[in-house]
């Protein structure tokens, strides 16, 4: 009896020794997740501040179009995003705020609540021009190490995978890969609750500007839509506050003059 007593109190000490360091690793390997997310946004948004040119190119119905807008971000997480063309759309607006995003079409009474992952045009969502980073909206953990090849490049990465914790996130769960040897988001495989693959995002254009590296380009692979794809692209960076009257909901309808004036 005492044998056996001896033998079960070494195997429940094996046991709880295995755990705690599966609890250790498991804690440095979210630690770690988190850090490589924090230095993805970093390229993504290096400002807390600033407005740019947001361009969205695709193809309908076998003609190319345009779209353009006017981006202000404040505070990293909420923005503004105005219209600017098609003319027919010019003066709508979108306000993300925390974990809210409000669509105003011009001249109307009043703003109402959308979705990020609703499309805005060609295959990107309204999430991925007003909402340009993770680390708020995600969990991450470190899933592990991946090669992978964009635009005929070969990038060594680590494999993040990313879940949803807050409303303001445009996806339910994204498999991210961020290269190695400088912290640049490269891949980004984005997925509906259902857990069907939704688009592949690939970052294929990084810009120095104002002393830091930004991320000013982005290919989306929509895989509902027979693999179409569309380019978003990012110019005219300007580094400035902007006012805080831009992100109060209630001022939408009367600040369309003061923006396009």
């Amino acid at each position: 009896m005492y044998k056996f007593l001896k033998i079960f109190c070494v195997f429940a000490l094996f046991s709880t020794l295995s755990a705690y360091r599966e609890s250790i690793a498991e804690t440095v390997d979210n630690s770690r997740a988190a850090e490589l997310l924090q230095r993805a946004d970093v390229v993504r948004s290096p400002w807390s501040d600033f407005n740019m040119i947001a361009t969205l190119s695709y193809e309908k119905m076998q003609e190319q179009k345009k779209d353009i807008f006017r981006v202000y971000v404040k505070n990293h997480v909420n923005s503004l995003v105005c219209y600017i063309e098609p003319l027919r759309q010019r003066g709508n607006l979108l306000l993300m705020l925390d974990e809210y995003l409000w669509y105003y079409v011009n001249k109307t009474q009043r703003p109402m609540r959308i979705t990020p992952i609703q499309k805005i045009s060609g295959g990107a969502s309204y999430g991925d021009i007003s909402r340009l980073s993770w680390s708020k909206d995600y969990n991450a953990s470190l899933a592990g190490e991946s090669q992978i090849t964009v635009k005929g490049n070969n990038f060594d990465t680590w494999y993040l995978k990313l879940k949803a914790r807050s409303r303001s996130a445009t996806y339910h769960t994204i498999d991210l890969f961020v290269e190695k040897e400088t912290g640049y988001p490269r891949k980004a495989i984005v997925y509906l609750q259902s857990g069907k693959k939704m688009k592949t995002l690939y970052f294929t254009g990084f810009s120095s500007i104002g002393g830091k590296t930004m991320n000013t380009a982005m290919e989306f692979v929509d895989h509902l839509e027979s693999d179409s794809k569309t380019t978003m692209t990012f110019s005219k960076v300007i580094v400035r506050k902007s006012p805080d009257r831009y992100f109060l909901k209630t001022n939408l309808s009367s600040i369309y003059l003061d923006i396009f004036n």
